[in-house]
């Protein structure tokens, strides 16, 4: 993704060091693209608005780290596509970015790489695989949790379980998930990704 036309590295070093003013400025910039590209993937222009503010929340939390990026642009929009994709993986819809992710030219001009792009239909797959496979009770319990965004308490209530037990079964069924995605050789990408389980 080529960064955009008013980039400068001044711009970046001043955010990294807490100026708010020129956070206002790359806010400024960066918001017409990103709601536009988290409203394609939600088709929801409401929920796009609250993305956009968690995306730029995460980027001031790690406003240290755009100094260093040799491609600013590209990190900021990929902060948003991952916001708009947990969304939509907490709705249970995961076919849906799938869907998404065959509009290759227009992910890569968001910063996502054909290799990007593969590495992620894969992980998906491999989380959607392993996610069947799990006991009846823990993919009951990470269906709630990860796809209808229930907290531990509201399962516990649902199913009549103590709170301890949501958790502990919770735990067992990410744990297995994640084995699942190491021995599908893609150890780098469940860490890069680990926030969408």
């Amino acid at each position: 993704m080529s960064e955009h036309p008013t980039y400068h590295p001044l711009l970046y070093q001043q955010i990294a060091e807490g100026d708010e003013a020129a956070f206002r400025e790359l806010f400024e910039l960066y918001v017409p693209r990103m709601q536009a590209m988290i409203t394609r993937i939600t088709g929801s222009a409401g929920v796009a608005d609250d993305l956009v503010q968690e995306a730029f929340l995460k980027i001031w939390v790690a406003r240290d780290q755009l100094p260093t990026l040799r491609q600013p642009g590209a990190w900021i929009m990929k902060i948003g596509f991952y916001q708009a994709v947990n969304h939509m993986r907490r709705q249970g819809r995961e076919q849906h970015i799938i869907r998404e992710m065959q509009y290759g030219q227009e992910l890569s001009m968001h910063g996502l790489s054909g290799d990007e792009q593969s590495d992620f239909r894969q992980l998906l797959q491999l989380v959607n695989t392993a996610v069947q496979t799990l006991p009846d009770k823990q993919k009951e319990i990470y269906r709630m949790s990860r796809e209808k965004g229930m907290t531990i308490s509201e399962i516990a209530e649902t199913m009549g379980l103590a709170v301890s037990t949501v958790k502990n079964l919770l735990v067992m069924a990410l744990k297995t998930i994640r084995k699942a995605i190491q021995q599908g050789g893609h150890l780098c990408l469940l860490i890069e990704f680990l926030h969408l389980l």
